[in-house]
């Protein structure tokens, strides 16, 4: 539970950012926003099919001016025009294909998050959370704060400061009341997720779900403790290393809200001339950032995973510092492995290790593997690459092609795995903008050497082995064990089988609708046989009698009754359709 201003006690909401009955009823004020801008970018129709317009103020006037461009141009318009909350979500939702289709990805890369800063000074200024966050330790451990913002985003800004001890930090602030904005705006999307849903099935991808995992992400990105912890568990990764660096984080003087870095002197390479540098300036600035990214992935676990060049800092001697932890992975051993096999499968064209990893990747049905069009797809890939061995394989290629493999089947990796292609393919682009000559896959060749040899190593075999016995070794002391507990269940009545077959109820319905057409069918014979019999009677006899009359009456109701029982039948079967 939080407390809002005057101390009485508010509900956390499902998002874990928190939203107070004030924002529920702005909620609905910022409901009318959101479908008016709907509206003006041409999705109008698509707010009427789903009900989202019944929020919209219809004294309002749009004139849909922007509805000639394409879907996800409009949509990046859209979120433009909603602001900071709408253009992190973007942001986020342009790192996560498994998501969002491919286009939309593209297109929402072009999201820009320029923003003015919050003001100082005031009730809603950046001023006031410090006194909130820091409290005694803003005079006692801060010997100055600048005022004016070095940076602003969506959801931050960044001040220059320095601590009475004399170290020159930055401030990573939060923007004031952004967790209740954005609660606010969640719970309006998750609404809306669920109106829009049906009409949203052919695009491949669930409304809800994506809003729940974006409400994940964001409250991660809300908790500036889980950047400190990412950046000082980095830092410690490479402690000791000539090549690359994170921040200093002062845990001390760091909250949820405020974030207190070391500043890092150096430049942005995204603000780097490079043509100011040498030729081996240059390869040095790759081969740091390639040893960072390609030892995070597939040694440590743990990495960075946006490691673009506004993110890094070129400090003396072409050391690298990475900045902005907030967006991590983290990948255990298993599932190395299976990239891994992966790799390995597709150099020696070996389908079926593939296959079988694409389906433990993704969690599908296992019968997945015996598809033949799933097959023949994955043959495809393989074969993409005959001739590759690992001198010459570019891993994010390799990835980032595997990936969509999975994507045409609807088939979900965990987001950590798309965080890795997203890691390792911007590195390799970094290097294709800062040193093109650089020879990346020969220097990348050792680490999937590592990591291939860790898989199928003899060392690995040997410990899969050990590991093999072990559990062997388990079964054989379990099992007598577990089946006299089975024998001693069913010697009890304890155990039950209980048989679905599925289809069953039309079965029944087929075999009773076939026995009563049988039943009827010897009705109608019965007395078709009587009247026939009653007529021969009756020819025996020199004069004819009342046998004859009672036989044709009988013929005519017989032939009406099976007359009707047709017709009946007919149309059971079509109102059943």
């Amino acid at each position: 539970m939080e407390a809002d201003p005057e101390g009485t006690p508010k509900p956390a909401s499902s998002t874990g950012l928190g939203l107070s009955r004030f924002h529920a009823i702005a909620a609905a004020e910022r409901g009318a926003e959101i479908v008016a801008a709907l509206l003006r970018f041409g999705f109008g129709e698509f707010a009427r099919q789903t009900g989202l317009s019944r929020h919209h103020d219809k004294r309002a006037k749009h004139s849909g001016q922007d509805a000639a461009e394409t879907i996800p141009v409009r949509v990046r318009l859209l979120l433009q025009c909603l602001g900071p909350t709408f253009v992190k979500i973007g942001q986020i939702m342009s790192t996560r294909p498994d998501l969002i289709p491919q286009d939309w990805v593209e297109e929402l890369k072009k999201l820009q998050c320029n923003v003015p800063a919050a003001p100082w000074s005031g009730k809603a200024g950046v001023a006031a959370v410090l006194k909130k966050e820091l409290g005694p330790k803003l005079k006692t451990e801060f010997k100055r704060i600048d005022e004016v913002a070095m940076a602003a985003a969506s959801m931050a800004q960044v001040h220059r400061a320095e601590l009475t001890g004399g170290e020159h930090v930055v401030l990573k602030i939060l923007r004031p009341g952004i967790r209740e904005q954005m609660a606010a705006d969640l719970e309006l999307l998750r609404h809306f997720a669920r109106l829009v849903q049906p009409h949203l099935e052919n695009l491949g991808f669930d409304a809800l779900a994506v809003v729940n995992e974006f409400s994940m992400e964001l409250a991660h990105e809300t908790d500036l403790t889980v950047e400190a912890e990412s950046t000082r568990r980095m830092g410690a990764d490479f402690v000791g290393s000539q090549n690359i660096t994170f921040p200093r984080v002062y845990n001390a003087v760091s909250t949820r809200s405020v974030l207190v870095l070391e500043e890092v002197v150096g430049a942005l390479l995204a603000k780097t001339d490079l043509a100011k540098l040498t030729r081996q300036e240059r390869d040095q600035i790759i081969r740091n950032g390639a040893d960072m990214v390609f030892r995070q992935c597939l040694e440590i676990g743990f990495f960075h995973a946006d490691p673009h060049p506004g993110n890094i800092f070129v400090l003396k001697g072409q050391k690298l510092c990475f900045i902005d932890c907030g967006m991590t992975g983290l990948i255990d051993p298993p599932t190395m492995e299976q990239l891994a096999r992966v790799v390995h499968g597709t150099v020696n064209k070996e389908l079926d290790r593939v296959v079988r990893v694409a389906v433990e990747l993704s969690g599908a049905d296992a019968r997945m593997i015996d598809d033949r069009a799933f097959r023949a797809d994955v043959w495809k890939f393989v074969d993409h690459f005959s001739g590759t061995s690992l001198d010459s394989i570019r891993l994010g290629l390799v990835l980032t092609e595997f990936f969509a493999l999975l994507r045409k089947y609807h088939l979900r990796c965990p987001a950590d795995i798309v965080y890795l292609i997203k890691a390792v393919t911007t590195i390799e682009g970094v290097a294709e903008e800062v040193s093109p000559e650089f020879d990346l896959v020969g220097y990348v060749r050792p680490f999937l050497e590592n990591a291939i040899g860790r898989r199928y190593g003899f060392e690995a075999l040997k410990t899969r082995a050990k590991s093999a016995l072990l559990a062997i070794e388990d079964l054989a002391e379990t099992l007598p064990r577990d089946v006299g507990d089975l024998v001693k269940a069913a010697k009890d009545g304890r155990i039950r089988f209980q048989l679905t077959h599925l289809g069953l109820d039309r079965l029944t319905d087929e075999v009773e609708r076939a026995s009563m057409n049988i039943s009827w069918s010897l009705v109608i014979a019965s007395l078709i046989l009587g009247c026939a019999l009653l007529v021969l009677a009756d020819s025996l006899h020199r004069t004819p009698s009342m046998l004859t009359t009672l036989a044709m009456v009988g013929f005519a109701v017989t032939v009406s009754c099976g007359l009707l029982r047709l017709l009946w039948a007919h149309r059971r079967k079509h109102s059943a359709k």
